[in-house]
């Protein structure tokens, strides 16, 4: 009796031996488990990631790898796919844009005045361009060649070749320059319609004769209206420009800004500076409008610009207070020149534009600018004040130049 094991402990043994039974079988599923889990993580990734990445898993298993672009080789933008080659799209705009972007040397004489009197004197600057055509046509500002005796283009091969004016539009500051080169890197054209505030932009250019520096930022605003004076003293209005913090020095002018794409959406125009130097505000020129004006460059060698007939100024609540207007906001008419539409339809000096077409005129900005909307011979509906009196016309849109020389 004394060495008779307790009958109680038999049960214990038993249960401990299925214990490990089990425990081996949790063991076996949680392989099987993460066997199974890793084989549908395989095909996840060899499925998914190279679709994500824009390649065909089908040439893969068959040994067809896509081209990685050799370092240092220039391709033409239409070989760059942003999202299949680069994680950084900064980098894959510039490889894209880069080569479409060329360096702009003018000289011109220019009359100057010092203590022993007036000479003349040769005059050098510098700007950025943009290829558009391959057979040779690049966009520029108007401001970079303006007066320009001689005109000197560098290529991306670093040739220099001499360029000369096609055509330049004051009003819009834009202008087209003529190589006798063939088969050159055209930049991709995009639309300047959709772009919205805090998308990513890049600018492309040659500020201070740099070539090639490429900045990066988002759009600021849109839609921007700028007056600035001209090397002649008058006062030239720019409208729906395009703001970016995108750095932008002495230079930039007539260079590219792109999208995420490495499409051309503006071309980099102005910038404003206390010092003259980058302050974070820059203004590019919407690629719709500069297209169209180049189109008519090309093929005319001139730009039609309609015009109502007035000059104007806008309308403010210090403005209205201190003269008693009837309105707190509008385009003023300040003088009506003789023969034109707005002579024609009977407007005069100190009427009220308050609204054309559809469109409401809150300033003198805006007229300017729903005007430019507009082509020659157009006919548009016009609602103005004079005094209390509301009234109504139709203008019909005559040829600026033919007023304005």
């Amino acid at each position: 009796m004394f060495f008779q094991l307790p009958t109680e402990q038999l049960p214990v043994e038993e249960k401990k031996s299925g214990g490990e039974l089990r425990g081996c079988a949790f063991l076996g599923i949680a392989l099987l488990s993460g066997l199974i889990g890793t084989l549908i993580g395989g095909l996840v990734v060899a499925l998914f990631v190279p679709y994500l990445l824009g390649l065909n898993f089908s040439d893969l298993l068959a040994g067809k790898l896509p081209k990685i672009p050799a370092v240092g080789k220039t391709l033409s933008p239409k070989e760059i796919k942003i999202k299949s080659y680069y994680r950084d799209p900064v980098v894959a705009i510039a490889k894209k844009v880069q080569p479409s972007v060329v360096n702009i040397r003018i000289e011109k004489v220019m009359l100057v005045e010092d203590f022993f009197g007036p000479f003349y004197e040769k005059v050098k600057g510098a700007g950025s361009g943009v290829i558009i055509r391959e057979d040779g046509y690049i966009l520029t500002n108007n401001h970079v060649i303006q007066d320009a005796n001689e005109i000197w283009v560098t290529l991306p091969s670093g040739e220099d070749v001499k360029g000369k004016v096609v055509g330049k539009d004051k009003e819009n500051d834009i202008a087209i320059v003529k190589v006798e080169k063939d088969s050159l890197p055209a930049v991709e054209v995009g639309t300047s319609k959709g772009l919205e505030v805090g998308q990513l932009v890049v600018a492309i250019g040659n500020p201070f004769g740099f070539a090639h520096t490429v900045t990066a930022g988002v759009i600021s605003a849109l839609n921007r209206t700028v007056s600035t004076p001209d090397e002649e003293g008058n006062i030239i209005t720019y409208t729906d420009l395009i703001q970016t913090d995108a750095a932008i020095n002495p230079g930039n002018s007539g260079g590219a800004l792109c999208d995420s794409e490495g499409k051309l959406i503006g071309i980099n125009t102005l910038i404003y500076s206390k010092t003259g130097g980058y302050q974070g505000i820059g203004f590019a020129i919407p690629i719709d409008t500069a297209m169209s004006v180049a189109d008519q460059l090309m093929k005319t060698g001139k730009v039609s610009h309609p015009f109502i007939g007035i000059t104007g100024a806008s309308v403010t609540e210090e403005i209205a207070s201190q003269h008693g207007l009837p309105t707190t906001q509008g385009a003023l008419v300040v003088d009506v020149l003789p023969g034109t539409p707005a002579a024609k339809v009977g407007l005069r000096r100190g009427d009220i534009i308050i609204k054309l077409d559809n469109a409401e005129i809150k300033s003198m900005d805006d007229l300017i600018s729903e005007t430019r909307k507009r082509k020659v011979g157009d006919i548009v509906n016009l609602i103005y004040l004079r005094g209390k009196e509301r009234k109504e016309v139709k203008v019909r849109l005559a040829e600026k130049t033919g007023f304005i020389r």
